[in-house]
């Protein structure tokens, strides 16, 4: 087992009304910008030397990109912003299946060095994000607001086995409907309207992917 993150697709943003009382949240925005599938400018070489060798069982890598963020802390009392942090994200996709990210923090200016030489051939990303603990587990709830608006991605941190990833889902002793990822079992928020669980697969990761909602004319 070891821990990853389970995604699910919300039907509809989340009425924060509806969280009770004891859940505290956070809100972020979040600015993606991916550059160059080449580009490892930003990158420390020992870094990138660190992912190729923790590569499991198949380190034949069938994709690689990387990406620069900036997250704006929102206050959740009156809206205003309290700060941004910076980073850079490289991940390698080998043809095992297998996804492997190196990250690192960046400075403002690093950050808006890169950003002026992203991928035209890309939009920004823009989303704002509610971080908040429910049951002892982590979830962040993706909200899309550019390119697309109105999509909502679940990520919730759970235990994840190489089992049939197509287990249905069960109900919760919590109350909360349960995901069950390959062996993992996600006690999901009962406030939260749940679509289903995303799967790697080809079609979700086009439909629902960052990277792949990136692209601009498809």
């Amino acid at each position: 087992l070891s821990r990853s993150t389970t995604k699910f697709l919300l039907k509809s943003r989340p009425n924060l009304d509806a969280f009770p009382e004891d859940v505290k949240y956070h809100i972020f925005n979040v600015e993606k910008a991916y550059l160059y599938d080449d580009n490892k400018l930003m990158q420390k070489p020992e870094d990138w030397k660190l992912s190729r060798s923790t590569s499991a069982i198949d380190s034949t890598i069938a994709e690689e990109y990387s990406f620069i963020r900036k997250r704006t802390s929102i206050s959740t009392k009156d809206g205003r912003r309290l700060g941004s942090a910076y980073g850079q994200t490289t991940v390698q996709r080998t043809v095992n299946g297998q996804t492997i990210e190196v990250k690192r923090i960046i400075s403002r200016r690093e950050y808006n060095a890169a950003y002026k030489g992203r991928d035209r051939s890309r939009h920004v990303v823009k989303q704002t994000r509610i971080s908040f603990l429910y049951n002892m587990q982590s979830f962040n709830i993706h909200i899309y607001d550019e390119p697309v608006s109105d999509l909502c991605i679940l990520h919730a941190q759970a235990e994840v086995s190489t089992s049939d990833p197509s287990s249905p889902d069960k109900r919760g002793a919590g109350g909360g409907d349960v995901g069950a990822a390959g062996g993992a079992k996600v006690d999901l928020p009962p406030f939260l309207d749940v679509v289903r669980r995303l799967t790697s697969s080809k079609e979700d990761e086009e439909q629902y992917g960052a990277f792949s909602i990136s692209r601009i004319g498809e």
